[in-house]
């Protein structure tokens, strides 16, 4: 079995790889990589600046690399995924959804 591998999307601190093998070609899945040092701190920063208190309130700010999975998901889902330890460093609003 060969394993093949293919970098599809290198663009915006987002890399995305196509890996697929001889066994199975119509198989195929896609890792994708983000650098999270450059994120992290800027929603701790919005914890601390973005006001809270009212009706609408920032939830949370999610890396590119998590998109693909979250964009899958019904609502019961996302909520369970944003309340879990997985999401909290992505969390701005500290409350549960």
């Amino acid at each position: 079995m060969s394993e093949h591998r293919q970098v599809y999307q290198d663009a915006d601190g987002v890399r995305r790889t196509l890996i697929w093998n001889d066994e199975n070609p119509d198989e195929v899945t896609v890792h994708a990589e983000q650098n999270l040092d450059e994120i992290l701190p800027g929603i701790d920063r919005d914890r601390v600046l973005l006001n809270q208190r009212g009706p609408n309130r920032h939830l949370a700010r999610v890396p590119a690399v998590h998109a693909d999975r979250i964009l899958r998901m019904d609502d019961d889902e996302l909520k369970a995924w944003l309340n879990s330890s997985e999401a909290q460093a992505y969390r701005i609003w500290r409350g549960r959804v």
